[in-house]
């Protein structure tokens, strides 16, 4: 019997998702349609008030976060999504990358920093440096064993990633390194990745957080104003079954090209 491929949606992309999130969605569209018109009223009536006023509460809320939390949640949980990862590599870690993906670590960047040093990229010496300034010594029990990711793609230019792509190693190890000299060295070593990864949302929270995006990108179907901004996803658990799907490398016309004409519809879509 032939394998069933499994569909990947894009949470910003109504027209991706599967028939079960697109019947749950269309079934409450009243109510989606009327939280998120009422979200805008009361902000231009907080904004407009003079002197401002707490912002009112939503009188959908309820409604909206139990639908949110009992009908989507559950859906998504069984979902695979599109992910976007952003940093800068040497292509034998691209290679890497495409036979494994590996959840970030002391022990992982130390096992990369080797790789350099055997290629005399690096010296022992400023290896070590990287090593011993890393923020997984002093913030290690929130930074390892994550790899993150966006929901949404941003283009490579976007301030949020741009510090990603233009450094080797990623905040694990340019984030705090005090050897200017050094740090320069490892904004040159390798080239921008823009990293398309095929993921499961079974992650504690995962689903839900990515739900908020959902219910934007139906919104904004119905005709309400609003951007699916996209959330950070951070992939744990369910890394056995996660993938690299494409690598968009600077210089390739499809790396300026993402979050603006790639993939297809995104610049309506997300703005």
């Amino acid at each position: 019997m032939a394998k069933v491929k499994s569909i990947v949606i894009d949470l910003w992309n109504p027209n991706s998702f599967t028939v079960e999130l697109q019947q749950a969605l269309t079934a409450e569209s009243q109510l989606i349609f009327d939280y998120h018109s009422e979200v805008r009223r009361l902000m231009d009536e907080h904004r407009n008030s003079s002197p401002h006023q707490s912002l009112n509460s939503n009188g959908f809320n309820a409604d909206y976060l139990w639908f949110q939390e009992h009908t989507l949640t559950p859906i998504l949980a069984k979902t695979r999504i599109r992910a976007w990862h952003y940093t800068r590599l040497l292509n034998h870690e691209v290679k890497a990358m495409c036979r494994r993906l590996v959840l970030s670590s002391l022990e992982f960047l130390q096992e990369r920093l080797h790789a350099l040093v055997a290629m005399e990229v690096l010296s022992q010496e400023e290896a070590d440096v990287v090593l011993e300034e890393s923020p997984f010594r002093s913030q290690g029990d929130i930074r390892s064993g994550k790899l993150w990711t966006v929901t949404v793609p941003l283009h490579s230019g976007d301030e949020r990633v741009s510090p990603l792509l233009g450094s080797w190693g990623g905040e694990s190890a340019y984030f705090g390194l005090s050897d200017e000299s050094l740090a320069a060295k490892l904004n040159s070593l390798g080239v921008p990745r823009i990293l398309e990864i095929e993921v499961a949302l079974s992650d504690d929270l995962n689903a839900f957080k990515a739900s908020g995006t959902v219910l934007k990108a139906w919104a904004k179907k119905l005709g309400i104003s609003t951007v699916p901004s996209g959330c950070d996803l951070a992939i744990t658990n369910c890394l056995s079954t996660a993938k690299l799907m494409r690598a968009h490398t600077e210089g390739e016309s499809t790396f300026d090209a993402v979050a603006n004409t790639y993939p297809g519809g995104v610049g309506e879509l997300i703005t």
